[in-house]
């Protein structure tokens, strides 16, 4: 049995772990792997992401880590000064990400490991302006996190030019030129003191919860693509999917359309576009785009369908049960 050792990143976007496998260990066992190292216990929402050409991917259970890292160019990666190359850094990389973003959590977030990973991912996310994001909730996100980081609010040493250097950590992508540094870092601090006595278990679970109520939580946005023949649509539009269905959306993230599972009659991609037919079997009409994530964006939408018909079928049961 030969073995390769494989890099995992986290949303931390400080490095990497590496693990041995067997060169044709699945995805699927990659990922229990990297569970079972961690000690995340709730692992069911999570999967191992393959970033490659600019985006990422979710990696099917049965795809093989071994042979996709073999068609990676060697030369297109970069080093950072430490010499561990970060996420943001790496040209190709696997990655152990949340895949399932469901309104009952409740078991994960039980799980500290499986909680402290989707809080990552949610850092991550606000930080990169991936989800919009108000002043007020940046500047109350930001104050939990420094909760999270540095413990509770100490006056003689969090004051002015503490955050300086790591300020574009705390603060959101988008909104970061809306102030000038001095005035953050107070606004962050005078939050940060509002949070005195909180534990970074309950900072990250305050955390979330801001996060899980904003409309675009847990939505997995795509590359602006155009609009092929829809003159009800922008020319270039960003697909979003989540739990709920389809979002349509301008380039500033202004929402356009929502399109409901139960509303969605089928949906199909090629190598260069994306396509989905919605309404009623009586009356539907369909929109189509181009965009080389056509696959990508297919799967997303058939993982929640599976996940949504099981849901279903698992009510079902249960209700025949308290009926017999």
């Amino acid at each position: 049995m030969a073995m390769k050792v494989v890099r995992v990143y986290f949303m931390d976007n400080v490095g990497y772990k590496a693990f041995a496998i067997d060169e044709n260990a699945t995805a699927e066992k990659l990922k229990a792997t990297v569970a079972d190292k961690l000690g995340v216990k709730e692992d069911g929402c999570f999967a191992i992401f393959e970033k490659k050409d600019g985006w990422e991917r979710c990696l099917e259970p049965d795809e093989k880590p071994c042979e996709l890292m073999a068609l990676w160019n060697p030369d297109a990666r970069s080093k950072s000064s430490s010499g561990q190359e970060t996420l943001k850094e790496a040209a190709c990389a696997f990655i152990l990400k949340k895949k399932i973003f469901l309104r009952d959590d409740e078991r994960e977030m039980k799980d500290p490991v499986a909680k402290h990973h989707v809080y990552l991912q949610a850092l991550w996310s606000v930080i990169e302006s991936e989800y919009p994001c108000t002043v007020d909730d940046a500047i109350r996100l930001a104050g939990l996190q420094v909760q999270i980081v540095y413990g509770d609010h100490k006056p003689g040493s969090h004051t002015a030019g503490f955050l300086t250097q790591n300020l574009k950590n705390f603060v959101p992508a988008d909104l970061y030129s809306l102030k000038r540094p001095s005035e953050w870092e107070t606004l962050i601090f005078k939050s940060h003191a509002l949070n005195t006595g909180k534990s970074a278990e309950d900072a990250k679970t305050e955390y979330l919860e801001i996060v899980k109520q904003w409309p675009f939580y847990g939505t997995t946005f795509y590359p602006p693509c155009k609009s092929v023949n829809n003159r009800r649509l922008p020319n270039k539009v960003i697909i979003g999917v989540n739990a709920e269905g389809i979002l349509l959306l301008k380039k500033d993230k202004e929402l356009v359309s929502t399109h409901p599972f139960t509303e969605i009659c089928s949906w199909a991609s090629s190598s260069t576009t994306f396509a989905f037919e919605f309404g009623t079997q009586t009356e539907s009409q369909k929109y189509t785009f181009e965009t080389r994530q056509g696959a990508i964006i297919a799967a997303s939408i058939q993982t929640y369908i599976d996940i949504l018909v099981q849901m279903l079928k698992s009510g079902e049961e249960s209700e025949d049960e308290d009926q017999d």
